[in-house]
């Protein structure tokens, strides 16, 4: 007996030790690579070339190596780099080291090598005038000059980098002052009066220079459309501008750039079709006109068209106004392919059951439902079955795993280090690189360790659409309980509506200023707090997660308690504003249901918006085991 406890004790020593060993080893790893680092912060690679030994199982040594391999870059060739890109592939810094290379024979001028380096055109517009410039230096000036000429037919500003470029583009005469004209066309489109002025200095000629100061006050008194372009001769220019023009005047009076279509067609010859997108233009923007010549007008314009965009809006106006025959028209003048889509197939469906051809319309709903859809489930409703959609799940076990621990190693060292923005960009070209079967692996284990940002990334690149125990944590349950029970609001549509919003993340930011969780606007908060005389200061409160949820989950009560607890007004109110909801539902047939109310917003954003938060709710229901309908009867129709 005492022999076998002086073994076990051993042994367990043995694995202390070991493991102490092991510790200790990290932090002399960490040790010598933040010494490397701090040497290459001050420009000394001698560090790294004393310490690199130290690192050969450190997971973040292929980092080191980048930095020591950026240090005489300027001097690398092309073949060279091309290599390291292939040893270190696993790293994201195989992608991105092309920006730093582009910009040492930038730096260096050295334009052979730029030309070898980058093969085809990049996508940055700076990277583009550089490469354009290059072929310049090297002779090769057709090229040169029709990246040039590209480049510069922008309503927008040009970067400074096609400054030389530019220069040299005038200086062989290829800079016309026809070119000057059309691009102030594309000013025009671009709402840049300034790029005019700006272009009308660049002018060798009078005419020109005439021209560019008459464009310049049409755009501030398109009204005095007429006088402008009575005089005109009928030049491709000037068919061109008189289109621009037709098109900025509509932007600002619909109605009389339509009464001006009729001096346009017969003032300038087009070719068949030269005018059509124009016109296209125009007529979208009197979806709304309630002047049958107007109507037929725009109709016989669109029924031109091939545009899907455009044929789409005109489908939505047939489905607000309730009009089924006008429907079913629409619709099949899109592609076989974009009529395919579940959306079109379930509003053909409903279209001819009525018309009364009530076997097709049920037909198309069996295809569709059953499907993780909008309106797969919209189409259950309507055969009156149980909403049902797929459901992947995946595990993910050692076996599994064990392809990407060199991975998993270098980001759990990174986030070790405090490096989140690292650790997120090693990931996501960890998770770019693989299929959706292994995507779904990897965003399992991201799950697992409570990665959240790292498991929607997973989700997000591999398209895990199925895969919704992964797409939709359940975080912040008790706080939505919470105030989801002190202002009688549904705390799954709290849960649903902010995974919408924020993707569940406290410090989420909008461009327009909308903040936190539920991406509440300070002047909303403002206006809650007073009214309801709730706990808010200032804009800083909302990436407080109590006083987020406490301010937004009150402004969707409010919004419910006005639209009678019907979900869809109150998401699209919460999103786009209840005076928009207002417009939507005063243009609305009253025979309309809240599909169709739905699908006529106006405002794609908020469409989809809503769409969402109805079916996340429903994937939450179901990973929550909670019952709830997709929609209540009493919103089943568009009534308040």
């Amino acid at each position: 007996m005492r022999l076998m406890k002086k073994g076990f004790v051993g042994l367990i020593l043995g694995c202390v030790s070991n493991s102490a060993f092991a510790i200790s080893e990290l932090w002399l790893d960490r040790y010598a690579y933040d010494a490397i680092q701090q040497g290459f912060n001050k420009k000394d690679i001698s560090v790294y070339h004393k310490k690199r030994g130290d690192l050969d199982n450190y997971p973040l040594s292929g980092y080191a190596d980048y930095r020591a391999f950026l240090f005489d870059l300027k001097n690398k060739t092309p073949e060279e780099v091309n290599q390291f890109s292939k040893e270190f592939a696993d790293y994201p810094f195989s992608v991105s080291i092309r920006a730093d290379y582009l910009n040492a024979l930038i730096a260096t001028k050295n334009w052979p090598y730029l030309i070898a380096y980058q093969t085809e055109l990049p996508r940055d517009q700076d990277y583009q005038c550089w490469y354009y410039t290059a072929f310049y230096h090297e002779n090769e000036l057709d090229t040169a000059f029709d990246g040039a000429k590209l480049l510069w037919l922008d309503g927008e500003s040009v970067s400074s980098a096609c400054n030389s470029l530019f220069s040299y583009w005038d200086k062989a005469g290829e800079r016309t002052d026809n070119m000057i004209l059309v691009r102030a066309l594309y000013a025009v489109d671009a709402k840049n009066p300034r790029l005019i002025t700006y272009l009308r200095k660049l002018a060798s000629t009078v005419d020109s220079k005439d021209t560019l100061t008459e464009m310049l006050r049409f755009y501030r008194q398109p009204e005095k459309f007429t006088v402008f372009f009575e005089t005109k001769e009928d030049t491709q220019f000037n068919r061109n501008y008189v289109q621009t023009a037709l098109k900025h005047l509509a932007k600002h009076n619909i109605n009389s750039a339509y009464d001006k279509v009729s001096f346009v067609q017969s003032h300038f010859s087009f070719e068949e079709n030269e005018l059509q997108s124009t016109l296209e233009f125009l007529a979208v923007r009197l979806l709304d006109t309630k002047d049958p010549e107007i109507i037929q007008w725009r109709d016989d314009v669109l029924e031109r068209s091939s545009d899907s965009v455009v044929l789409e809006q005109r489908i939505r106006l047939a489905i607000r106004k309730t009009q089924w025959n006008e429907i079913i028209f629409w619709i099949n003048k899109l592609t076989s392919e974009e009529q395919a889509s579940y959306r079109w197939q379930y509003w053909l469906a409903r279209s001819e059951m009525k018309l009364g051809d009530t076997e097709s319309g049920e037909t198309r709903l069996k295809r569709i439902a059953g499907n993780r859809h909008f309106y797969s489930i919209a189409a259950s409703i309507a055969l009156k079955r149980e909403p049902r959609f797929p459901i992947a799940r995946v595990e993910c076990n050692k076996e599994q795993l064990e392809p990407y621990q060199d991975d998993i190693d270098r980001v759990e060292e990174l986030l070790a280090l405090g490096k989140t923005y690292p650790a997120r960009k090693h990931w996501r070209h960890v998770v770019a690189k693989e299929n959706q079967a292994k995507s779904a692996v990897l965003a399992c284990y991201a799950k697992k360790k409570h990665w959240h940002l790292f498991t929607h990334e997973a989700t997000i690149r591999g398209e895990l659409w199925d895969y919704i125990y992964l797409r939709f944590p359940v975080r912040y349950w008790k706080e939505f309980s919470r105030y989801g029970a002190k202002y009688n609001v549904d705390p799954v549509t709290l849960l649903a509506l902010s995974r919408q919003e924020s993707g569940l993340e406290l410090t989420t930011k909008s461009p327009v200023g909308a903040r936190g969780l539920m991406q509440v606007l300070p002047s909303t908060a403002a206006f809650m707090a007073q009214k309801y005389n709730l706990n808010y200061r200032n804009s800083s409160d909302l990436f407080d997660l109590n006083k987020n949820v406490a301010v937004g989950s009150r402004y969707l009560s409010h919004l419910l308690a006005r639209y009678k607890n019907n979900r869809a007004y109150a998401f699209s109110a919460y999103n786009a504003g209840p005076t928009m909801v207002t417009v939507w539902r005063r243009a609305a047939s009253k025979e309309i249901d809240i599909f169709g109310y739905i699908e006529s917003i106006s405002f794609k954003e908020t469409r989809v918006y809503v769409k969402n938060i109805f079916m996340f709710e429903m994937y939450y229901r179901e990973i929550l085991k909670l019952e709830g309908d997709f929609l209540r009867p009493s919103e089943l129709t568009n009534s308040i």
